[in-house]
């Protein structure tokens, strides 16, 4: 679920389209949805990632100068968690702390709204706000306890006529909402039919393969079954064992010796990247991408020592491309 949770997420159009037509209005008018910032890098702690995953997208409000955070957390398990607002929380001081630390708080704290997805099979039976955690003695203890809540996005309880609001967004639902149910092999033909109403061909062929690929991973439908439905559409075949290579090569990299040696990687790479944020504030997208491309563990080490006398994020960029050419 992470997977296709994050690739419909990372996009601004449908971020800005999910804003719009499923956020509350008293929170949408007061938002300038023109410019979008998308941040995909993940703020949980590895014990909390196997149940959840989570983006968040900044936007600012209509004076163009305050900002507004929407902290989206994506459950993974197929029956709702009792605790989940508490990782929401947690996400929220996390920032908090990290603006102070860093001196970039004025004199308000950033909003922050947190926006739960979930599209387990059974419905959320638990309370979104924060203080029905406490068990009280009396109505007094209630000034020590936050009050807040999140917002709940249910997919599993909504009505299909809630998801014809664009043709993508109507897919990203109906896939979400269905991929727990034999319904599915059904409802895939309707899917298809929303995809080919798609203007743009390479975006197609991009979803299409998003949804192959989560379909299969899920064993939702069989192969066989799934290489019939992609038939209407040209390289359909192609893409079918493209998606079966990718899960074989990831069920292998669970294997214990490649898990250790990539988590050494990613750790050298969220090294180098927490260490440019805190020297140079803003680090682009481009650059992470670039650092996360290498590798190789010493090589990563060598760039987090010399990036240390770089004088600026563009002086340590003109090094990475040195890096890259070698």
């Amino acid at each position: 679920m992470t997977f296709v949770l994050k690739v419909f997420f990372s996009r601004e159009e449908f971020v800005r389209d999910f804003i719009q037509y499923y956020l509350p209005e008293e929170i949408k008018k007061h938002l300038d949805l023109t410019i979008i910032e998308i941040d995909m890098e993940g703020y949980l702690s590895e014990e909390f990632k196997e149940f959840y995953s989570d983006v968040v997208a900044k936007v600012y409000f209509n004076d163009r100068v305050h900002e507004l955070e929407l902290y989206f957390l994506f459950e993974h398990k197929s029956k709702p968690y009792r605790f989940t607002i508490l990782q929401t929380l947690n996400y929220q001081v996390q920032k908090w702390m990290r603006l102070l630390v860093e001196g970039k708080l004025n004199q308000h704290l950033p909003i922050i709204v947190p926006v739960v997805i979930y599209n387990g099979y059974k419905s959320w039976n638990f309370s979104v706000q924060f203080e029905d955690l406490f068990q009280l003695p009396s109505e007094y203890y209630k000034d020590f306890i936050p009050q807040f809540r999140h917002i709940l996005h249910d997919i599993g309880q909504m009505d299909e006529a809630s998801f014809k609001t664009t043709t993508i967004m109507e897919i990203f639902h109906l896939l979400l909402k269905y991929i727990y149910y034999p319904e599915l092999d059904t409802k895939i033909h309707e899917i298809y039919d929303l995809l080919e109403k798609l203007p743009d061909n390479d975006k197609l062929t991009d979803y299409l393969f998003i949804i192959v690929r989560y379909v299969m991973a899920s064993g939702a439908i069989p192969e066989k079954r799934l290489l019939e439905h992609a038939k209407r559409f040209s390289g359909g075949e192609e893409m079918i064992g493209l998606a079966a290579r990718e899960i074989e090569e990831r069920v292998e990299q669970t294997r214990k010796p490649y898990w250790q040696k990539q988590a050494k990687v990613e750790n050298s790479q969220e090294m180098l990247i927490k260490s440019l944020k805190m020297r140079f504030d803003l680090v682009r997208p481009s650059i992470k991408e670039q650092i996360r491309s290498i590798q190789d563990v010493d090589t990563l080490n060598d760039l987090f020592e010399m990036s240390f006398k770089c004088s600026s994020i563009e002086e340590f960029t003109d090094l990475l491309e040195k890096v890259a050419e070698n």
